[in-house]
């Protein structure tokens, strides 16, 4: 079961937003449950001329690869933009995942189009969390500290966040 089937993009201008604001998370995310997870997404914009049957091509064999790897989540694949840009996304259970399945042949093969077909693209690493079920979903930079969810406690320690219904440990 694909857990984000009913990702879209918020805009034609998804591209130029920040993956938080770039989708409606709120719709997409219901059953992806609590916990992180790591993504790396890529912003690119498409070389004019460039062979686009052939990047589909590799960039399904790079998706069928990943599929079957272990920790893989969910692959989007943005939609070119009016001008050309574009943001895609993998998530994976985490980093460790993504790195090892980045090593796979068809991966590989993928990365190796990059300066072909794209006039830019940046890779963006991000941790993203969530923390309860009707939380909604945290996306900050993979190498930010990871917050801590509590209340400042008298000795500048904290406290855990009260939850209703729970009984304080």
């Amino acid at each position: 079961m694909d857990l984000l089937r009913h990702l879209a993009p918020v805009s034609d201008a998804y591209a130029s937003l920040p993956v938080k604001e770039a989708f409606d998370w709120a719709v997409a995310c219901g059953d992806l449950g609590t916990g992180e997870r790591y993504m790396v997404a890529l912003r690119s914009i498409r070389r004019l001329g460039a062979d686009e049957a052939r990047l589909s091509m590799y960039d399904e064999f790079a998706h069928q690869d990943a599929a079957t790897a272990p920790g893989f989540v969910h692959y989007f694949k943005g939609p070119m933009g009016p001008d050309g840009s574009c943001l895609s996304f993998c998530l994976w259970q985490d980093r460790a995942d993504a790195r090892n399945a980045a090593g796979r042949p068809a991966h590989r093969e993928a990365v190796g189009l990059l300066h072909e077909m794209y006039e830019s693209y940046t890779l963006e690493f991000l941790r993203v969390r969530r923390i309860h079920d009707r939380a909604p979903l945290e996306f900050e930079p993979w190498d930010a500290a990871p917050p801590v969810h509590g209340r400042p406690a008298v000795d500048g320690g904290l406290l855990p966040e009260f939850q209703p219904g729970a009984l304080p440990s």
